[in-house]
């Protein structure tokens, strides 16, 4: 892609702007981390509180420095071992953003889209995100399958040729050593054991 084409996708995602992109999993909405007007929008679309979180995608690890987040010897090792890919890890930070989770918690995930990483890149910020369909309805997994409503309410529709594999990324967080595993989704806890040797625990 030419690099005025990726500046202008990168536009999409300028000030408050919600934006539907397909993923590596499936259709997200997604806006600026920091943005807390868009990330508001994202939750009125989509149908959730604000106590819901939202994930946030990163094109590099150099991005967790921006978020602040507290990192461990085992977070390295599923970061080494699952990114770019479905793995979301629920961290830590030192501050508290509009997507954050109780106790300041960010489920970061970097995709495996190199398009995306790089559109990512080119905003020079992490992105908020979150799948494209209303609470309790299930994710769509071609941008075709997005609900008219949902699209009517977005600034910008970001469409290449990509199709997500249409299961949700396997959210784990760690605590005190003891991986607990949020959802399982394209990463199966075989696999993460596999790669840690260390314990893990449902919630």
């Amino acid at each position: 892609m030419r690099p005025r084409e990726m500046k202008q996708l990168a536009g999409f995602f300028k000030k408050d702007n919600v934006v539907l992109f397909p993923t590596d999993t499936v259709v997200g909405l997604g806006c600026r981390f920091d943005s807390s007007a868009g990330i508001a929008r994202i939750r009125r679309i989509k149908g959730i509180n604000e106590r819901n979180p939202l994930a946030v995608l990163i094109s590099d690890e150099q991005q967790l420095e921006e978020l602040q987040v507290r990192r461990s010897r085992l977070s390295n090792i599923l970061m080494r071992n699952f990114w770019p890919g479905s793995l979301t890890i629920v961290m830590t930070s030192e501050e508290h953003f509009p997507c954050s989770g109780e106790s300041n918690t960010l489920g970061i995930r970097m995709p495996d889209v190199e398009l995306l990483r790089k559109i990512i890149d080119t905003i020079g910020m992490p992105i908020a995100a979150t799948s494209a369909n209303f609470h309790g309805r299930p994710a769509a997994t071609a941008l075709s399958d997005v609900d008219p409503v949902i699209k009517k309410q977005v600034d910008h529709v970001i469409d290449f040729d990509l199709v997500p594999n249409g299961l949700p990324s396997t959210v784990v967080t760690i605590e005190g050593g003891i991986l607990r595993i949020g959802r399982e989704g394209t990463i199966t806890k075989e696999e993460i054991y596999k790669a840690t040797g260390i314990e893990f625990e449902h919630p």
